[in-house]
């Protein structure tokens, strides 16, 4: 829904059904964190702006390693896929016990389009179908959390083993999560690294794996309507 200077207001829904459903939804999510606690997962489309939410989680994350002197402007996002999925359409995390997250946030109900996660061997697979109801592929949770883009390889080790954003972009796809389907930048969130291949021999391959995921338009979205 967009106002009389074409500023988006309210998320877009192709049915007034739908768009009522939804934003049921996002009420319940939000009343429920100023009502008790903070969530142990958020559900991303349930934020208007979700782009000011990940930007908020940079923020906290930041304040948090003051000690090592962080600039906000340093600072990039670091994601980790988890082994959960959750399936519910409304945006709750149903019974599912998620551990909490010392720093950053949890988040889901992300759905991918082009390809599949495979939560055993952690990486992008092929699709199974061609049909609109295997289209779109629930994702799972996905920890959100930030790296000062200033990290050094010889202190690595003390922020936990994780990979630099050099290394990363050797071995993973940059996969952009976009509010609806239509790629374009006024809808794009952010971008996740996703580990494209599993390292198992499949024969010869005419393209690496990132090149195959990104010719495939392989992208993460919050809404498939």
């Amino acid at each position: 829904m967009y106002d009389a200077t074409g500023v988006e207001i309210s998320w877009i829904s192709p049915a007034l059904g739908s768009w009522l459903e939804g934003m049921r939804y996002r009420y319940r999510q939000l009343k429920t964190w100023v009502d008790k606690d903070r969530p142990p997962s958020f559900w991303l489309t349930g934020f208007m702006r979700p782009q000011g939410f990940l930007t908020a989680v940079k923020q906290e994350v930041t304040r948090q390693k003051s000690a090592e002197k962080w600039a906000l402007d340093e600072v990039d996002y670091y994601t980790t896929v988890q082994t959960v999925e959750i399936k519910t359409s409304d945006g709750s995390i149903g019974e599912k016990a998620l551990k909490s997250v010392s720093d950053g946030v949890l988040i889901h109900g992300l759905y991918m389009e082009g390809a599949q996660w495979n939560i055993k061997l952690g990486c992008l697979e092929e699709s199974e179908g061609k049909d609109l109801k295997t289209l779109y592929k629930d994702f799972p949770v996905l920890h959100v959390t930030a790296e000062t883009t200033k990290a050094q390889e010889d202190n690595r080790q003390q922020k936990g083993g994780k990979e630099t954003r050099e290394q990363l972009m050797k071995t993973c796809y940059l996969c952009p999560v976009y509010k609806y389907k239509a790629r374009t930048d006024k809808y794009l969130i952010f971008k996740v690294f996703l580990k494209a291949d599993s390292g198992q021999s499949s024969g010869e391959r005419q393209i690496s794996p990132k090149i195959n995921w990104k010719l495939k338009g392989v992208a993460l979205l919050c809404s498939k309507e």
